[in-house]
């Protein structure tokens, strides 16, 4: 996505700024409107959020409107919940996986091939793949991961680093690894429920 923002707004550097904001939020413009998937956001308080004034804003959607890709883009702009911040109190194991530039290909059939053969009870799978940003692959498990998979993750060439973020104490031998342990957590039953039974 920032190469076609680089090559459209080259000339508009703070109109550039605008819109990478608004696509990094998951903000997008329809029949000249802001929202936040189907929830409508007033001008007045995207000029605020990001220190704009409101005749900025409309100069910027009429560009985006001028310009058919721009367009399109900024049209099905969307927000996916993030469930990273919820997981540890549900006592879940987030695994961030970040890899080396130019890797992604390669890294990627090689985690999914460890998880399938770990049979690891994934909840969610997130990943990025950009010139322009870390690259990695955020992995949300059901419950506690088994510690040979952090072995074969630590041996793909391309991995640079592990961070572990756990609900409990671990003990992993992986020389990427970094752990970091949640003080916090819910009692629920929604996590005794194996959805592979």
């Amino acid at each position: 996505m920032q190469l076609i923002f680089d090559e459209y707004f080259k000339a508009y550097p703070v109109k550039k700024k605008i819109v990478e904001r608004l696509y990094a939020n998951g903000i997008s413009i329809v029949n000249n409107k802001f929202y936040v998937n189907n929830i409508e956001v007033s001008i007045s308080s995207i000029a605020s959020s990001i220190k704009v004034n409101r005749r900025t804003l409309y100069e910027t959607i009429k560009f985006v409107n001028d310009n058919p890709v721009i367009k399109e883009v900024m049209e099905n702009v969307s927000v996916i919940p993030d469930i990273k911040k919820i997981s540890l109190l549900m006592e879940n194991e987030i695994v961030t996986i970040y890899i080396d530039k130019g890797m992604y290909s390669r890294v990627t059939p090689e985690i999914m091939d460890a998880i399938e053969k770990y049979m690891s009870n994934i909840k969610e799978i997130y990943s990025v793949n950009s010139d322009y940003e870390t690259n990695f692959i955020r992995l949300i498990f059901y419950n506690e991961v088994d510690e040979s998979l952090f072995k074969i993750f630590n041996g793909i060439p391309g991995v640079n680093r592990i961070l572990i973020d756990s609900p409990e104490k671990i003990n992993v031998i992986c020389d990427k690894c970094d752990i970091k342990i949640c003080p916090h957590k819910i009692s629920s039953s929604f996590r005794e429920h194996n959805i592979y039974k």
